[in-house]
């Protein structure tokens, strides 16, 4: 796991309550933070054509709402999930602003995986979101209280419906991006560093969770000392005296010295946390890295954790599957190996029957437990990832009898 810091001032954290209060009162502080932000937009739309005012550095919050419902069904909702629009004196380096991005995981994965963040519109003081898709479908929430959605479809010949939620979790994600450019050389070309990370904090209902979350916070974001931010009385972290800040920056600053000091190469790297699912027991989250140093193309690297919601302790596949080695379980994996699409025995780069489920992460779903082999473990590049699925009824002969009670 890479991980990095910055050595100059950030900007201050753009912190929008997301609460499920539904307090008038409150309605103007976060009018005023939507201010703040669009401030600021306007401040990096202006120097767009000037890189001398450009900040090399950006951070802000957002906040991540994650539901599901009975079906199994699973959706994400981020408010104020956006890359700032940063310019630099070449190209512009992210992509504009978003407000508001969610995603719809319906149980059977094959059904619909719809991403919307076109014509989003986060409205606190009339107490609504909206987004649109790129084929016109819509969702329609209101903002104080994110459990039921109305979805229109124009595929469907503009019919609507509700989507109500049974239960939910609730994250807040500092975000923080730093980019730079070195001089031209001799032969006119330069090279960029680009870097954005994130710290991910579960945020509970009440203080009784308070203890389970914090361990499994401070253990997703393991490259940062995290022991030492106080949350506030929203159950976020307070950023006195830029704490927050000087994480990034501690994390960082041995890879941009070390790029200023060669910087003849470019060095890209990204890291995120994600949910990918929850039910009453467990949690299963995703960490991704990407980097690039120079070179036909950068490596990335998706790992799955999946945590207990009643002690906070991560499960690993080590102690999850009895046997490894088991006839059984192994003929099983090899069959799903070679069910997916295009594969067969040549396109694994060692024998099937040297593969094992210890080299992979995990992820528990609505429709059974998914194991993942990062790049380059049993395929060549070109191919990605791999990933089978055991639903539970198949997985559990295999499962240690502690381990029991997670299943669906």
């Amino acid at each position: 796991m890479i991980r990095k810091s910055i050595l100059i001032l950030s900007f201050a954290f753009l912190i929008i309550s997301c609460s499920n209060n539904n307090n008038i009162n409150n309605n103007q502080t976060n009018t005023n933070s939507i201010e703040i932000q669009t401030n600021e937009l306007k401040q990096a739309e202006e120097s767009k054509n000037d890189s001398s005012n450009t900040p090399k550095n950006i951070e802000w919050i957002s906040h991540h709402y994650y539901m599901k419902n009975d079906e199994g069904d699973f959706f994400s909702v981020y408010l104020n999930d956006r890359w700032p629009y940063y310019i630099n004196s070449d190209s512009e380096l992210m992509p504009n602003y978003e407000k508001i991005k969610a995603a719809f995981n319906y149980k059977n994965l094959n059904d619909i995986n719809q991403f919307y963040d076109k014509n989003s519109i986060l409205d606190i003081t009339n107490n609504k979101i909206y987004a649109e898709a790129q084929n016109g479908d819509s969702i329609e929430s209101t903002y104080s209280n994110i459990i039921s959605f109305k979805m229109t479809s124009k595929s469907l010949n503009s019919s609507s419906k509700d989507i109500n939620t049974t239960s939910s979790l609730k994250a807040a994600v500092y975000n923080y991006a730093y980019s730079d450019v070195s001089e031209t050389n001799e032969y006119g070309s330069a090279s960029t560093f680009s870097y954005k990370d994130s710290i991910f904090l579960l945020i509970p209902d009440d203080t009784n969770k308070l203890e389970v979350y914090d361990k499994i916070s401070f253990d997703i974001n393991e490259g940062f000392n995290l022991n030492n931010i106080k949350r506030n009385e929203n159950l976020e972290f307070e950023n006195k005296k830029g704490s927050i800040s000087k994480l990034f920056e501690n994390n960082m600053s041995d890879f941009y010295n070390e790029w200023i000091t060669n910087s003849a190469d470019s060095y890209e790297s990204s890291e995120s946390i994600n949910i990918t699912y929850f039910n009453d027991k467990t949690i299963s989250i995703r960490r991704t890295s990407t980097l690039y140093l120079g070179g036909a193309h950068g490596v990335y690297n998706n790992y799955n954790l999946v945590y207990s919601l009643e002690t906070g302790e991560k499960i690993e596949v080590t102690n999850f599957i009895k046997d490894f080695d088991d006839t059984e379980l192994k003929s099983l994996m090899r069959e799903k190996l070679l069910s997916i699409e295009d594969r067969n025995e040549e396109s694994y780069l060692v024998p099937l029957d040297e593969i094992t489920l210890a080299d992979t992460s995990f992820y528990i779903y609505a429709d059974g437990m998914h194991f993942v082999w990062p790049i380059y473990t049993i395929t060549p590049y070109v191919l990605g990832e791999t990933e089978i699925v055991f639903d539970f009824d198949e997985i559990k002969p295999f499962i240690t009898d502690m381990y029991m009670d997670i299943l669906e």
